[in-house]
């Protein structure tokens, strides 16, 4: 099954987001993760009080003739607290059917487990009654962070509305030695939202310059993946997300458009 590509706005962290959106729909890519994700790529605030301010983003969005695939990020709100509310209203001011979040917690702590678990169910339920989907990225160092913590999280949780974030990278660097396709194909029925980048050849922590990160530049087998992803009914959309390039980099707008660019023509054959 085809898949759209999307963007997200974290490539362009250091500018607007109009900017941002201008870039990405130029390209041709058809949805975007919009990130309210302070210091790093703030294009959303979460506490602005109008809701014509959420409104007037969404309207940019479509004009753009793009979609919101999720809202990254809680604009600073600590994930658990009663405070997250506000991020549920906002991604429902904005029309996102998701959102993505990282997996949190520490690696292999039973204690950190449970209170992770505790605070997943809580706000899920919480995003349900929005009809909002939480997306939950596993990650080097976090609770979950590879195919059995996948396994397990998914069994503790509700599925109808907890759902994978899958990115290759994170669980080729886990520390598990693992497949990342292999993986995905164990874990393919819990994938919600995907991100897609390569990765340098090293299963080190750190992701890597950004250049390895831009699609058939690593070491990942990327159109196996994209094989895989492409029998997954339930993602209609494959991210591209690239760190590096984000508020605080001084990365040049030309020079982040030539990555966006780049990632787009490798990865739509691949996906059409």
């Amino acid at each position: 099954m085809m898949k759209k590509l999307g963007c997200s706005t974290i490539l362009y962290g250091g500018v607007s987001l109009g900017e941002a959106l201008q870039g990405i729909s130029g390209t041709g890519y058809q949805s975007i993760e919009l990130c309210a994700r302070p210091g790093m790529a703030p294009h959303v605030e979460i506490d602005r009080s109008a809701s014509s301010y959420y409104t007037e983003i969404k309207q940019k969005v479509t004009d753009y003739g793009l979609v919101i695939e999720s809202l990254a990020g809680t604009g600073g709100i600590e994930f658990g607290s009663d405070n997250f509310d506000r991020v549920i209203e906002v991604a429902d001011l904005l029309g996102a059917p998701a959102i993505a979040v990282g997996a949190g917690g520490k690696s292999d702590d039973q204690e950190s487990w449970g209170q992770f678990i505790n605070s997943i169910n809580r706000i899920s339920l919480r995003t349900s009654q929005a009809d909002i989907k939480l997306t939950i990225k596993p990650h080097v160092g976090n609770a979950v962070y590879s195919s059995s913590t996948i396994i397990q999280f998914m069994q503790e949780v509700d599925r109808d509305w907890v759902g994978i974030n899958y990115d290759a990278s994170h669980i080729y660097r886990s520390g598990e030695d693992q497949d990342p396709v292999e993986v995905l194909d164990m874990v393919k029925e819990y994938v919600a939202t995907l991100r897609i980048r390569d990765n340098q050849d090293s299963r080190q922590k750190p992701i890597g310059p950004v250049e390895t990160q831009i699609p058939g530049k690593g070491v990942l087998d990327l159109p196996a993946i994209a094989a895989i992803v492409k029998t997954i009914d339930q993602v209609d959309d494959v991210i591209v997300e690239i760190v590096g390039t984000h508020a605080g980099t001084d990365a040049p707008l030309d020079q982040v458009q030539k990555i966006v660019d780049e990632c787009y023509d490798y990865l739509k054959p691949l996906f059409d």
